[in-house]
């Protein structure tokens, strides 16, 4: 003969005659009290945004005023390894308010009863087949129990107590309690998600903030170490030349001092890239503008790199105009980009190959009569160098973006040159592509820079517009739905105002135009193209634009003639921006002080 405890718990229960669940169908059943439900749910709805155990309490207080029970809680289920599973009191109502935080296991519990059966549960005097309700008084007659699945097992349990005998619940309690128990997964879902989101946006913002640590730790590094290399670098300079002029007529003595003259200007050109690009990255590489000669920066750039085109025997050339250009430019950065292009073609150029320059901008004559505007200086270096792979050409302008056999010649740079230049003339207001056959057939540099004038005019930066900011009713029997597209549209800097069903949105529009009403398709009471049709008639909104919310883009729901446009639900944010442009120009937002 099986021992008590080794009998199943739903059978051992069911031995006892407790679980009377059959009689709810067989008693009486009282008449629904609708607008007491309506108004619980409103009070529910207005509890969904607050906190979890505010928004558990109000249920179980509901609970208790529909069921008219003696009292009504939500236990939760709470799993540790190594410990039995467990039910916790986390919300009480009515005498056995005070015993919220109760703990009773799992398996030997009502709520147990209920998940191992699949379905609410009514228990008659469950003290007596339940240990664990000892603690409450006054004494027990009936529970009523509605499990709360999970997806990875027991939510939790939804209860109401009779402590009296001539309360007794029936199918009609039962309904209200499983509306309510589905309210409750619903919300606890919502409340898992959102605390799983807020820890991966922690974690997020964690790691985001850790990066840009490390980024502001390589950066402070790199100028620190800029800074300390350049100290050195001036009295090596100056010594070297220096000891060049007491060299005099030593020609071997004179040529290693040239050796190590070249390489010290390496190491100073290195070095002022490393400045250049710390000062990219934290925005601090300024220009100063001012009145220069096109011809001037070209010839200027020109000598710095011809010592090395002359050692390399290569054919350095430069076509400009025959007039003089003009610019309004920083001379010093304008010579730095020109520099850097001529730089990186002649050391990627073999010995005896050429780089040209080509300079094109308009003459005087063209800006004849128009002294106030400027136009394009197009600069375009080419060379019949080792060109770039495809692979490496969209990411060249990145810092320190190289390819691996660059970095193995030994004037390979440290991949800065060009992410400065981007800068510089992107500081000027203009652009700078790149394009080569491919490895082995050269490559070709073009800056476009509306820099030449007559006069000192200061260039305008272009302008954009976003969509002027418009008043909005949107309308959903879903909180959430609503607070979330609200909130996207309150960023957007539009007047949002939101109704959970087709009355709220009446009684809104009463004190409030809207130039778009958003309108949820499917709602109870009322549904959409009811709402749209009185709001057609609504004196207030005879020039609301009408939006259909819907899960359901069959063409026969668009037969009501009531809406102007339909959206999918959710309504990507694309889509919204489109219907807003499609609307008339909105009012200026209401002053509601």
């Amino acid at each position: 003969m099986q021992e008590p405890s080794e009998i199943p718990m739903v059978e051992r229960v069911q031995r006892t005659g407790s679980v009377v669940t059959l009689e709810l169908d067989s008693r009486p059943r009282r008449s629904p009290d609708y607008a007491a439900e309506n108004a619980a749910l409103h009070a529910l709805a207005r509890a969904f945004t607050t906190s979890q155990s505010a928004m558990l309490q109000t249920l179980v207080d509901t609970a208790l005023a529909l069921c008219r029970a003696g009292s009504a809680g939500i236990s939760l289920h709470e799993k540790q390894p190594g410990h039995p599973e467990t039910f916790r009191w986390i919300a009480v109502s009515g005498r056995c308010a005070g015993l919220v935080g109760h703990v009773i296991p799992t398996d030997e519990s009502p709520g147990g009863l209920a998940f191992r059966l699949g379905a609410p549960q009514l228990i008659s005097s469950p003290k007596r087949v339940f240990p664990c309700l000892s603690v409450i008084e006054p004494d027990v007659t009936e529970e009523l129990v509605v499990p709360l699945p999970g997806t990875a097992g027991p939510k939790g349990a939804l209860w109401v107590l009779s402590h009296e005998g001539e309360i007794q619940f029936d199918s009609e309690h039962r309904r209200i309690l499983t509306s309510l128990a589905d309210f409750a997964v619903a919300a606890l879902h919502v409340a898992d998600a959102k605390a799983d989101a807020e820890a991966r946006a922690e974690e997020a913002e964690a790691a985001r903030k850790s990066l840009l640590q490390v980024e502001a730790n390589k950066d402070n590094f790199i100028a620190t170490l800029a800074h300390e290399l350049r100290c050195p670098l001036a009295p090596i300079d100056a010594a070297l030349e220096a000891a060049q002029k007491l060299a005099a007529g030593n020609p071997a003595v004179l040529s290693a001092l040239a050796l190590a003259h070249r390489q010290v200007q390496q190491i100073k050109r290195l070095v002022s890239d490393l400045l250049d690009a710390s000062r990219v990255r934290h925005g601090k590489l300024c220009v100063n503008l001012g009145y220069c000669l096109i011809g001037d920066i070209v010839k200027d750039a020109m000598a710095a790199v011809g010592e090395d085109a002359r050692r390399r025997r290569q054919h350095l050339s430069a076509t400009l105009p025959p007039y003089r250009v003009t610019v309004y430019a920083d001379s010093a950065r304008l010579t730095q980009i020109v520099c850097n292009v001529l730089s990186n073609a002649v050391k990627y150029t073999p010995p005896g190959g050429g780089v040209s320059v080509l300079v094109e901008a308009p003459d005087a004559d063209a800006m004849a009569g128009d002294e106030q505007s400027r136009w394009d200086v197009v600069i375009s270096v080419t060379d019949n160098g080792i060109g770039i792979a495809p692979d490496l050409l969209p990411r060249v302008f990145e810092l320190y973006a190289q390819s691996p056999y660059l970095g193995m010649r030994a004037e390979g740079g440290l991949g800065l040159g060009l992410s400065v230049v981007k800068y510089l003339v992107q500081a000027h207001h203009g652009t700078v592509t790149i394009s080569s056959g491919g490895e082995g057939k050269g490559t070709c540099v073009t800056m476009r820079m509306p820099i030449v004038c007559k006069s000192g005019i200061g260039h305008s930066a272009p302008t954009t517009h976003g969509i002027p900011p418009a008043r909005i009713l949107l309308v959903d029997d879903s909180c959430d739905a609503t607070e979330a597209l609200s909130m996207l549209l309150a960023l957007d800097g539009h007047e949002v105002r939101r109704a959970q069903s087709g009355f709220e949105a009446l009684s809104i529009v009463d004190s409030f135009t809207p130039d778009v009403a958003l309108i949820d398709v499917h709602m109870p009471s009322m549904d959409g193209p009811t709402l749209a049709g009185l709001l057609k008639q609504h004196p207030q909104c005879s020039m609301t634009r009408l939006v259909a919310l819907t899960g359901d883009a069959a063409p026969t729901e668009r037969q009501d003639g009531v809406f102007d446009c339909y959206l999918v639900k959710p309504p990507a944010l694309e889509d919204l921006n489109h219907v807003l442009q499609a609307n008339q120009p909105p009012r200026p937002l209401a002053d509601n002080s």
